[in-house]
């Protein structure tokens, strides 16, 4: 039977970790859109890679975790912060308002179901996967 170790990864890469991740890259992102695009709003394009690497990250890293309430519950929270920080920081670099740009309001929407989702269905997989590691 194969066994799978993921104790460096609940060492190393915690939900917090990955939000200090995230915004440095988002802000970093923001300030290459700043001083490089001429084209208005591009700091929310930034802000929304960042949130899709948040995303990704976090669901994979999630599979070792067998606790919901703590680490998935969290990261959720985690993840409505880290939207506030970046559009909050993306509308002070660019000036314009997330409320006008509809394409960036509808790609938050449909990431954020997204994550909710997968972030459950993860959930059920690492329950099914226990189950049948302990014999069911």
């Amino acid at each position: 039977m194969v066994q799978i170790n993921f104790t460096l990864l609940k060492k190393r890469i915690t939900p917090l970790y990955q939000l200090a991740v995230a915004v440095i890259i988002g802000w970093t992102g923001m300030l290459i859109c700043r001083f490089v695009q001429h084209e208005p709003a591009a700091e929310y394009f930034a802000a929304m890679v960042a949130i899709i690497l948040y995303v990704i990250i976090n669901t994979v890293v999630s599979l070792a975790y067998t606790s919901f309430l703590r680490y998935t519950m969290p990261s959720f929270y985690i993840y409505i912060l880290l939207i506030a920080i970046l559009f909050f920081s993306a509308k002070q670099m660019s000036g314009i308002s997330i409320w006008t740009l509809h394409i960036y309001r509808m790609m938050v929407v449909s990431v954020s179901i997204f994550y909710f989702m997968v972030g459950v269905m993860v959930r059920i997989i690492r329950v099914i996967y226990d189950a049948a590691e302990s014999g069911f």
